[in-house]
């Protein structure tokens, strides 16, 4: 098993990054935030990892950039039905503590922002996940969540103003962490705002 790899960024694609570890390429899976995110090719870099081997003999490793992330992917692959490029989905959407608050507080509407997570999936993930995400310590800061409707109100008007899905949800995810948890919903929309404009 391979958990974890470091070593000089090599190479840098659409879903995917090269890490020459020794003279070693190792290609990681990583998430589309954590490609926006990565240092210039030739720099440092360090990946969580995990390895994944398909029915089909297809491996693939994914790559985290904290190890909080890396706990969330592996326990949202003990729920049936869900796969590595849906449990990968779920961190590029929801941050760790996101995601753990969704799941413990029945928001179903947050965790239906995740790409190809239905009503019938976010149901299930709160259903089996619920009593083992509460044991979960995470060592990030956790993020304070709107409620799910306000949220997603305010993800809907962005985009209908022209920011993409990507934009407009971290807009608002940075907008929540400077209003905190009791910000209405005009206030998140003035905060969020200000980010798509930057």
């Amino acid at each position: 098993m391979i958990a974890y790899v470091n070593g000089t960024l090599l190479d840098i694609g659409e879903k995917e990054v090269v890490v020459d570890v020794n003279g070693i390429g190792y290609v990681v899976e990583v998430a589309s935030k954590t490609i926006d995110e990565l240092p210039s090719v030739g720099e440092p870099i360090s990946f969580y990892t995990h390895y994944s081997q398909s029915r089909d003999n297809d491996i693939k490793l994914y790559g985290f950039t904290s190890g909080d992330e890396l706990r969330i992917f592996k326990l949202a692959l003990t729920v049936k039905g869900v796969g590595p490029a849906l449990a990968q989905n779920i961190v590029t959407r929801l941050s760790p503590s996101q995601f753990q608050q969704a799941v413990m507080r029945d928001n179903i509407p947050v965790l239906m922002r995740v790409p190809r997570v239905s009503k019938e999936i976010a149901q299930l993930l709160i259903l089996k996940l619920k009593k083992k995400i509460a044991k979960v310590k995470l060592e990030e800061k956790v993020e304070v969540l709107t409620s799910g409707s306000d949220q997603q109100a305010v993800i809907d008007v962005l985009i209908n103003l022209g920011a993409s899905s990507i934009e407009a949800e971290q807009a608002v995810e940075k907008a929540q962490k400077t209003l905190g948890d009791s910000s209405e919903r005009d206030s998140l929309m003035k905060e969020a705002l200000r980010y798509i404009r930057n």
